[in-house]
This record gives C-alpha cells, structure tokens and sequence, in this order.
C-alpha cells in the first residue's frame, strides 16, 4: 500500500515537472497573453481562411475544455490558458482543489461567453474578481 503511494507521489511529480517545463519551453516562444494565443493576420479574398478564423475561439474553447476533463486536476487547463506554473503547482499539490475547482473550471469554460478573462490569469480562483486597488485619499 505505502510503495504504491509512493509510485504515485513520483508519478504526480513527474507529471508536474513535464508541465512546468513544457510551460517554460512555450513561454520562451511567445510572449503574447499565453503559449498558444498568437495574432494570425488572414487574407482578405480568401473564403477558406475566414470559415477557419470564425472556428478559432471555438477551437481554443474546446481544447481547454478537454484538458480540464483529462488533466484538470493537474492545472493542464490553466497552462494552455497562460498561467504561471505556481498555478499550477498548487492543482497538482491539492489534486485541483480536491477536484472541485477542476469542476468549477469546466463549468466556466463552458458556460462563460469569452474566455479572455481566463487568459494569463495569476489567481488559482480563476473565476474570482481581481482584488481593488485602493487609493489613498
């Protein structure tokens, strides 16, 4: 029973290394709101190209979506949103909130309009509003 938790201890971490470096390694690449998040200026006279672009949000849409189904409790979903790896250091310690904000997750993928707010979010709660600044008066 202990040697089989132990494997699993090091498997976690395993995985949680490849992610942190696989984050790094897309991270050196673009530095533009997230590792896949890029600007694809389209031809104007193309139909082809226009039918893909009107697809792209979806796509990304479903890619996060199905990262959090598969790897939600590991923060999969965050890195391919831009988060930073302490993000998702903290799913993989506490198995995403004890699997509850890997759910949590998946429902506002789905169900939110736009995901550019998820977009290179630092909070854990990626939901949550960001803190107000106060002004000194």
């Amino acid at each position: 029973m202990i040697r089989s938790l132990r494997w699993m201890r090091h498997r976690l971490l395993l995985v949680l290394a490849g992610l942190a470096l696989f984050h790094t390694s897309a991270m050196a690449v673009s530095h533009d709101g997230g590792p896949f998040r890029t600007e694809v200026e389209l031809p104007m006279d193309s139909t082809s190209a226009m039918g893909s672009a009107a697809a792209a949000p979806r796509h990304d849409r479903l890619v996060a979506v199905a990262l959090t189904v598969l790897l939600g409790p590991f923060g999969a979903h965050r890195l391919y949103l831009g988060t930073s790896t302490k993000v998702t250091i903290a799913y993989g310690l506490t198995f995403g909130g004890f699997g509850v904000l890997a759910l949590i997750d998946l429902g506002h993928l789905i169900f939110s309009k736009d995901l550019d707010r998820f977009r290179s979010n630092e909070r854990v709660l990626m939901w949550s509003d960001p803190p107000a600044t106060v002004t000194p008066p």
